[in-house]
């Protein structure tokens, strides 16, 4: 069963999306604390903060993030750079995994069809 949900899910799907979501909700306060060590004065505390939001891949830390790519210090820009590169890849995958919800839309069947005869026919 989802505890998000209340679903039951099945097989390993099932157990793919529980595990999604106590890793969603484990990460939640997780980047925030790392956010809060964005502050602190230690060139390298900074530093393990910052590749540490990368990892955790959550978007809310690009915010924080972007004024770092610009600091005086050139390892704080580049590092900043890589984790944003992580996160926005992360997020590339996430958006990939999730199923098409307008699969079958008319919306869709229409944009799909008028892309089709606009190609040219070669």
């Amino acid at each position: 069963m989802d505890s998000d949900t209340g679903k039951t899910t099945g097989g390993d799907a099932g157990v793919r999306l529980s595990s999604v979501s106590a890793v969603t909700r484990f990460r939640k306060p997780l980047v925030d604390y790392l956010i809060s060590g964005l502050e602190e004065n230690d060139k390298w505390v900074r530093i393990l903060a910052i590749d540490m939001l990368g990892r955790a891949g959550d978007p809310r830390a690009a915010e924080y993030l972007k004024p770092l790519l610009v600091d005086r210090d050139r390892d704080l820009r580049t590092i900043s750079a890589q984790a944003m590169d992580m996160i926005h890849s992360q997020q590339a995958i996430v958006s990939r995994s999730q199923p098409d919800r307008c699969a079958s839309c008319m919306i869709r069947i229409i944009a799909e069809e008028a892309l089709t005869q606009q190609k040219p026919r070669g």
